[in-house]
């Protein structure tokens, strides 16, 4: 009994521990995101390449719906979820329209951001590789003839697009609650933010396994790179604009 009383206290330490660390990573301001998510992806690129780790049945498949519903369409749900929080603040916590006009603002000028990279990044992986079995000089033209196209140099879109929602998600989180001050915001815009702490999390651990089983650490570096310049052209240079 003395030994069971003290391995469910144990148990019960072990849990508290991980759900304070959990909550710390969770409430880090996107500054500090930042800073983690470009060492990460440095060196657990490198680290990835080095070692080589073994594949986790879901998680190494590109095929699992957590990438093709969620990460693939990552900037099609932080824009429903930035737009939510938005209405349910003007609805029922009287927010200024400035800081609205701000945040469609931001959400139009991630939009043209998301559009041009993306295009950009397809470019790049259509264009610049080799085909075979064939002479063709694009993707498309060497798949319309039969061929297999090799990429040279394929950038990380899911870094880049996973970077930059969460940067973006939680900026906005960080001046809601600056703005909502101690007494907390009302319960439907509380509900919303607990689901957008959810969509990064959950882009946080594809992150992970996307650092771990694909593409060239090149390739992921650059990605989340262009994320980060993202999110700094959208919360920092765009306020500077806006305030001349």
């Amino acid at each position: 009994a003395v030994v069971s009383t003290q391995s469910t206290g144990y148990f019960k330490q072990i849990n508290l521990s991980m759900s304070n660390r959990l909550e710390r990573w969770v409430s880090q301001t996107a500054e500090q995101r930042c800073k983690v998510y470009i060492f990460f992806t440095t060196v657990g690129s490198f680290v990835a390449r080095a070692v080589q780790f073994g594949k986790i049945p879901f998680f190494s498949d590109k095929h699992n719906f957590l990438n093709q519903i969620f990460v693939k369409n990552c900037w099609a749900w932080t824009i429903l979820l930035i737009s939510m929080l938005a209405a349910v603040r003007i609805l029922f916590e009287k927010v200024p329209l400035r800081k609205i006009y701000l945040i469609i603002l931001r959400l139009l000028f991630g939009t043209l951001y998301w559009y041009v990279c993306t295009s950009v990044i397809d470019g790049i992986k259509d264009n610049v590789g080799k085909c075979f079995t064939g002479p063709a000089e694009t993707m498309l033209l060497c798949r319309a003839q039969g061929g297999m196209w090799k990429y040279v140099f394929d950038i990380s879109g899911h870094m880049f697009m996973m970077v930059y929602c969460n940067l973006f998600i939680t900026s906005h989180l960080e001046e809601m609650h600056e703005d909502e001050g101690p007494k907390g915001g009302s319960i439907p815009s509380q509900v919303i933010s607990t689901l957008c702490l959810i969509l990064v999390s959950l882009f946080d651990i594809m992150m992970v396994f996307t650092v771990l089983y694909w593409h060239t650490p090149p390739e992921k570096i650059l990605g989340c790179l262009i994320g980060v310049a993202g999110w700094t052209l959208t919360f920092k240079q765009l306020i500077k604009l806006l305030a001349k």
